[in-house]
């Protein structure tokens, strides 16, 4: 909770006029960018895998509570389920290609993709959160008792338990999906079924 809060810093004069421009749309936009997901001009990273502590332009603070970025997990395997989903769909029935190279042209982009994808991962989470814990938005920070603050924060968990837990949702029922339609596809095409499970 600590290091949330302290997260609320107010909005140096040279980026007041982006810290304004808070809606959901503008954070994600901002975090496909990799940049401050409140100003949208300072960088995220200073390194392939090490986050500033804060935004250089606007001051606000990267830090979290520990264990906060494993949430990123979560974005980077369902982009991973819906690319390697969608690539194999894509190669199979639209492409004829066979099974098996598909199949192992998929293993090695889900390989490769949650690597290549980190730090997008991490920085849609961190957009994401600040628009949801709205605590943390410029401007939260409105003098209210530590009670009430932290009836604030737990509702803010709340929603964004519950948004994390659809998305997860979503994830699993596309693979599903995905697995699901594979096996009718096999079903309607001996020839393609044959060669995805000949693997000598």
């Amino acid at each position: 909770r600590s290091a949330r809060a302290a997260s609320v810093t107010p909005c140096r004069p040279a980026a007041a006029d982006a810290c304004r421009d808070s809606g959901r749309l503008a954070a994600i936009r901002r975090g496909l960018r990799l940049r401050c997901p409140r100003c949208g001009h300072g960088r995220l990273f200073r390194g392939w895998f090490r986050m500033h502590v804060s935004c250089t332009a606007c001051g606000a603070s990267f830090a979290r509570e520990p264990g906060f970025y494993l949430g990123s997990i979560y974005i980077n395997y369902g982009v991973t389920v819906i690319v390697t989903g969608a690539l194999y769909a894509a190669l199979v029935v639209g492409a004829g290609v066979s099974a098996r190279t598909a199949l192992a042209t998929c293993l090695a982009v889900a390989v490769g993709l949650p690597v290549a994808f980190f730090r997008h991962a991490r920085s849609l989470l961190l957009a994401l959160d600040g628009t949801v814990n709205h605590r943390q938005s410029p401007g939260a920070a409105s003098g209210a008792s530590p009670p009430d603050d932290l009836a604030g924060l737990a509702a803010d968990d709340g929603r964004a338990g519950c948004a994390m837990g659809v998305a997860l949702a979503l994830v699993l029922l596309f693979g599903l999906g995905m697995a699901v339609a594979t096996i009718v596809w096999s079903a309607g095409n001996p020839d393609g079924a044959a060669d995805a499970v000949d693997l000598r």
